[in-house]
């Protein structure tokens, strides 16, 4: 058995198990909407709920307006921005006017559009139930929630001192209408107006186009929970509405929005707020292959951007598979005694670091990569392998003059089971 190091394992290919209803295509069609926000000019000044639902009006005919867009080219799914509805800078008493009590859909089954009368203050979220229902779209937004606490009942508990929480809220609506999921954020970033839930929510749904999606909120991307808890639960698939303010050189929005889509190996749905006064730009939709995304540059419109894309799906066939990118440089002693240097990504035969490198004849996962070292040999072989044993021809292969050798492949009719670069050190075989 050929034996390497493993210096890289954390491409995990999950798919999506116990959704609702069968996935029928390989690719859907995608959407986030950058808004150009219609602020409060006073945030601190509490408005009545007349007010604040004539304020809110204004940004939802906006957001009206680009679910009609975004239907007309073929989106399934439409996100917006982290306070793209209310705004933001709000004390704990002033945005009062602007809170709904959200039911939980994890408890209830609820069609704001269809069943207006059973909740009393719920305008915000009939309208985004009839929006999803009218343009045949999953929508997201974000919202303020207002729920009971048992600060009477339980002093003991986090309760705030009013009896009452204000989460910062994630819904989504399925293409009926129906409330399917809702998130609270847990890691807020200098937000007076909420209150950080007792436990973070790890919430996720299932669409019938594109399986599992999971839900975060803005800051909630450079932290362990719940961002990390849905990666490591398999979830492939994340929707992330932001309001995010460019902080360069490290945390511009579309170059971290990228950098995690590469480095937790996910697609991320990613819509932000558009504010030159509060250097907010910067939207995507990102796979761990490709992205297409917006930054607004000096001199730019301060106007919204809608983004529509299509995408291949991550596999939903209900498996996990682990693989390992592997270097070697030495003498090779198993059954044979003979000089290498290779370079090899490989599935590994188990999900854990032990088995890679065992024999495996099946995978699942489809890729697009790219494999390159520098050998001190001219004798490169390069190979590689799909499911079932059946070859591909990589579709560029290069050798440099410096003996650097590049190979890159895509569209692969199979899963991979190996792609290599085995080189032979036949000077150094009797060393």
């Amino acid at each position: 058995m050929f034996l390497f190091i493993v210096v890289f394992v954390s491409l995990f290919f999950t798919s999506a198990i116990g959704q609702s209803e069968p996935v029928v295509d390989s690719s859907y069609v995608a959407a986030v909407y950058e808004h150009n926000l219609i602020l409060n000019p006073e945030p601190h000044v509490p408005l009545s709920r007349s007010a604040a639902l004539q304020h809110m009006q204004k940004n939802l005919d906006v957001y009206e307006e680009q679910a009609a867009r975004a239907a007309q080219q073929g989106a399934q799914i439409l996100v917006f921005p982290e306070d793209g509805i209310h705004g933001f800078n709000y004390s704990r008493s002033s945005i009062s006017g602007y809170l709904e009590t959200i039911p939980d859909p994890q408890q209830e089954s609820w069609n704001p559009c269809t069943e207006p009368g059973r909740y009393n203050n719920t305008e915000v979220l009939q309208r985004l139930s009839c929006m999803a229902h009218r343009y045949n779209l999953y929508v997201v937004a974000n919202m303020a929630d207002l729920q009971p606490c048992p600060l009477k009942t339980d002093p003991s508990s986090s309760c705030p001192p009013d009896g009452r929480w204000q989460f910062n809220t994630n819904v989504v609506f399925s293409s009926d209408g129906l409330l399917v999921a809702r998130y609270h954020k847990y890691n807020l970033y200098f937000e007076k107006a909420f209150d950080t839930p007792p436990q973070p929510e790890i919430i996720t749904f299932e669409t019938p186009f594109a399986g599992r999606f999971g839900l975060m909120i803005c800051f909630d991307i450079l932290f362990h929970d719940p961002t990390i808890v849905l990666v490591e639960k398999g979830v492939r698939q994340l929707i992330y509405p932001t309001a995010w303010m460019n902080q360069l050189p490290l945390l511009d929005t579309i170059q971290f929005q990228r950098a995690f889509s590469l480095g937790a190996n996910v697609t991320l749905l990613a819509a932000n707020i558009r504010s030159d006064r509060l250097i907010m730009t910067g939207s995507g939709i990102y796979t761990p292959f490709s992205a297409t995304y917006y930054h607004a540059q000096k001199g730019d419109p301060e106007e919204g951007r809608l983004l529509v894309a299509k995408y291949r799906r991550f596999p939903q066939g209900g498996s996990e598979e682990l693989y390992a990118l592997g270097a070697f440089a030495g003498t090779h002693t198993v059954n044979g005694r003979y000089a290498l240097q290779v370079c090899a990504l490989v599935r590994c035969a188990g999900l854990d670091i032990s088995s890679c490198g065992q024999e495996v004849e099946e995978a699942e996962s489809k890729m697009d990569f790219t494999l390159e070292g520098k050998f001190g040999t001219r004798y490169v072989y390069p190979s590689v392998l799909a499911s079932e044993l059946v070859l591909e021809q990589p579709e560029h292969l290069e050798t440099a003059a410096d003996d650097t050798v590049t190979m890159r492949h895509s569209n692969m009719t199979g899963g991979l089971l190996t792609a290599c670069l085995y080189g032979r050190m036949y000077h150094l075989d009797n060393e």
